[in-house]
């Protein structure tokens, strides 16, 4: 939706008196006002203000890596908290979220109630409706996911009726998959360019899938995601890393996004948090790509990476905890250059080149020279930095606005989540290796070798984790597969063995705590485990 400035503007104004906080506010009554929902203006608008919240929610998110940086795969540079397991219930971290999803949840849940009652082209009624079944079926699913079983408020309500206590997982679930399946039925196959990054009916299909995934219901959502992987007529973008840079946004792999504009108020965070010193924005580089992550990424040929493969001119195995190692260019340019592709189009590694202001190309030379012009100086010691969602050049001149889009699901993501239900519910067959494999054929990666069915799951998750880094798709993996503990609880070190950071996951954060701030509010709502 590029050209929604001019709706936004006007329904913000319009929500001025508003504030953020779900169950804070004095009021929450300003949409429901007569003089507000009286034609097809007022709805475009009023649906509109419901997009607004989940790009809140985003940018938000976008500080962590988009929560990567509480798993194994990032880490925070600026601040400890959850990758330390230091926050506490009353923290900030977690009303944040919650104020912004219930905020969402109210304004669809308003344009819900007040839409059908409007004289307007019923086309247009119906398909608004249909968005905002689908937005508020994600802000429900994004609870869910981070928080469990949650309050179900489907009607507008003033703070004082927020009473409820928490419905559980499953009743979530199941109100959820009735909204999506609602927005199926309403929503189109796709729009014109003018109305580019509304909810179709295969986002709604796509999430529907997700819910039943998430909910370990397979064969349900195998079903959905075959039917958009055969009939959506969406299909994998042919170069990786154009899809994180606005110049190719709206492309065939996107089924559903957050839209952006280089425009103050309406861009992301990503290349200030995502972004390093040598930008034209000068990026804080926030966030950072882990050696972990950096290492799981396969040779070329399939085969697993393995420091010990490779030797110094002297015949001794290159140490990567030696510091003059890294100074060997043509051996460190060995290391990275025969690996997945998607290694080089995620992470600036030593040796690499990346296109810094005024479009001069530099080089992450090793040790690392402030004084030399030429090279790429990364914010903190010999760290990797993301290239991922990073304008190169002049490409961007808002620090605070980037215009790339950031994707909730796109096709690759339906691909591999097809393999995983369709592998757990009956194990892997040709269709589970054929999704799995066009993920792979895209940056020209062989095809994985039959196996067990545990061996194809953890062969799925090694996708998973090269495929969306920097996305927050990985960090709802590792606590939904509950493996969050095994992987997180290490230090965290630079590319030279220096350490940076003690990571910590606990038990508990599998699910976040419910703020505190409600709980006062609400004496209804129960904590989770751990956080009381």
């Amino acid at each position: 939706m590029k050209n929604k400035i001019l709706s936004i503007v006007i329904i913000v104004l319009s929500l001025a008196s508003c504030q953020d906080d779900f169950l804070q506010r004095p009021s929450l009554i300003q949409l429901s006002e007569e003089s507000f929902w009286v034609d097809a203006d007022d709805a475009v608008e009023g649906v509109n203000s419901i997009y607004n919240a989940y790009y809140q929610l985003n940018n938000t998110f976008t500080n962590y890596g988009m929560l990567d940086d509480f798993s194994d795969i990032a880490y925070q540079t600026w601040s400890t908290g959850m990758t330390t397991g230091q926050y506490v219930a009353y923290g900030s971290f977690f009303s944040g979220p919650w104020g912004i999803l219930y905020k969402g949840i109210y304004r669809a849940n308003t344009a819900i109630k007040r839409i059908p009652d409007i004289s307007m082209d019923e086309s247009l009624k119906s398909r608004l409706m249909g968005e905002a079944k689908f937005l508020r079926a994600l802000f429900y699913f994004k609870l869910r996911d981070y928080f469990g079983g949650v309050p179900i408020y489907d009607t507008p309500m003033n703070y004082d009726e927020a009473y409820k206590p928490r419905n559980t997982v499953e009743q979530v679930d199941s109100f959820i998959v009735q909204d999506l399946t609602d927005a199926i039925d309403l929503l189109p196959s796709g729009y014109s360019s003018g109305d580019a990054g509304r909810a179709t009916k295969w986002a709604a299909m796509s999430l529907r899938g997700k819910t039943y995934l998430f909910g370990q219901e397979w064969e349900m959502a195998a079903a959905d995601f075959d039917f958009v992987i055969k009939n959506s007529g969406r299909d994998l973008h042919p170069v990786y890393e154009q899809l994180f840079n606005f110049k190719w946004e709206d492309n065939s792999e996107v089924i559903f996004d957050a839209q952006y504009i280089m425009v103050e108020g309406f861009g992301n965070r990503c290349d200030i948090t995502y972004g390093n010193r040598n930008t034209k924005t000068g990026g804080w580089q926030r966030t950072v790509p882990t050696v972990k992550l950096i290492d799981s990424y396969e040779m070329a040929d399939g085969t697993p990476f393995n420091w010990d493969n490779f030797e110094t001119i002297n015949g001794e195995a290159f140490d990567p905890s030696n510091a003059d190692d890294w100074a060997k260019e043509d051996l460190v340019k060995e290391i990275f250059n025969n690996r997945d592709p998607r290694l080089q189009q995620t992470v600036v590694v030593p040796w690499s080149t990346f296109i810094g202001e005024g479009g001069k190309t530099l080089i992450y030379k090793w040790p690392q020279d402030a004084s030399d012009s030429e090279c790429f100086v990364s914010n903190f010691q010999a760290v990797y930095a993301w290239r991922k969602f990073v304008h190169q050049g002049d490409e961007n001149s808002q620090r605070y606005n980037s215009p790339n889009n950031i994707p909730e699901i796109r096709f690759a993501d339906v691909l591999l989540m097809y393999a995983e239900a369709k592998n757990e519910q009956s194990g892997p067959d040709e269709s589970v290796y054929n999704a799995i494999n066009r993920v792979r054929a895209r940056v020209s990666m062989p095809p994985i070798p039959e196996g067990t069915k545990d061996e194809v799951r953890e062969r799925i998750r090694h996708e998973r984790r090269v495929e969306f880094p920097g996305e927050g798709l990985w960090y709802s993996d590792i606590r939904r597969w509950k493996i969050g503990v095994e992987l997180c609880n290490h230090d965290v070190e630079g590319f030279i063995g220096n350490k940076l950071r003690t990571r910590g996951f606990a038990e508990r954060e599998y699910l976040w705590a419910i703020p505190s701030s409600e709980i006062d509010l609400n004496p209804e709502l129960t904590q989770n485990p751990g956080w009381e």
